[in-house]
């Protein structure tokens, strides 16, 4: 169909343009890809070409019908104008719950629609292939592997209430702060156990991460941990961040990259150091 958007973006250019590096056209980038020109390691971009894929959400390749990009694009025009306010007025507590509900809904959704996070589906369906396989002699054949991602990106609606629970803040930085092309980034300080998983969205100690520009980074906390102090409010002041605050969200985003790391400008010193020492740990 003519009037069908080819080019889809998995991280929204409204969000890649507050960290434009001039005129809200280009952002600079890091290819982890590209190994062997320095050059085409760390360019200026043109934002419309970078994080998307020619037909990404069609369910039908080149069909308007069927495909998701239509409702992820409402998901981001109702969004973006509540985050240009939060960059603005540098406040999250006037938020209403209804613009606290948009937004979690957008983080859930931005949190399920990178390619990353289709790889990721594909590789943990390819490990549980292989162990039926290996352990109980059953093929599963033909998996559709972007048939079980697109319903995980119908059921979103199912995981908002559980953002909307958390704490907020904003942190603030000199604009330090990265964005990469999976920029919903989970961590957990408070439960490290190495014998279960401690990232699910309601893990006890899950921290939440999305830059919204290069001086602001929406950080959602368990609430759990708040409650347990008697502190039963849904925000914290906001936080400005010493050196070491910023280097952790950027690592975040560093370590969960699929491929391009972005800034606003061509900085990139942490980037090299974090993938040669992740390079060296793997030799």
């Amino acid at each position: 169909m003519n009037n069908h958007v080819k080019n889809q973006h998995y991280v929204p250019q409204f969000l890649l343009k507050n960290f434009s590096s001039r005129g809200n056209k280009f952002i600079w980038a890091y290819d982890k890809n590209e190994k062997y020109s320095v050059q085409n390691q760390i360019k200026e971009r043109p934002i419309k070409k970078v994080a998307s894929e020619e037909y990404f959400y069609d369910q039908f390749k080149n069909s308007k019908i069927g495909s998701y990009e239509y409702a992820l694009q409402q998901a981001e025009n109702e969004s973006a104008p509540i985050i240009e306010k939060i960059i603005k007025t540098k406040n999250i507590i006037d938020l209403s719950e209804e613009e606290r509900r948009t937004l979690s809904f957008f983080i859930i959704l931005q949190n399920l629609r990178t390619k990353g996070q289709l790889l990721q589906t594909e590789t943990s369906m390819e490990t549980l292939s292989k162990q039926l396989k290996d352990k109980a002699n059953i093929e599963i054949p033909n998996i559709d592997y972007k048939k079980i991602w697109f319903s995980m990106l119908e059921k979103s609606t199912s995981f908002y209430e559980i953002l909307m629970n958390k704490v907020w803040m904003l942190s603030e930085s000199n604009n330090s702060f990265l964005i990469s092309d999976n920029p919903v980034t989970l961590q957990n300080t408070t439960d490290t156990s190495e014998i279960r998983g401690t990232l699910g969205l309601e893990s006890f100690g899950i921290e939440i991460y999305l830059p919204l520009s290069p001086s602001l980074t929406l950080c959602l906390f368990c609430e759990k941990l708040f409650k347990n102090s008697g502190y039963n409010k849904k925000y914290i002041p906001n936080l400005t961040c010493e050196p070491e605050n910023v280097e952790n969200i950027n690592s975040l985003q560093i370590a969960y990259s699929e491929r391009f790391i972005f800034s606003h400008k061509n900085e990139f010193e942490l980037v090299k150091k974090q993938l040669k020492n992740a390079l060296q740990h793997r030799v």
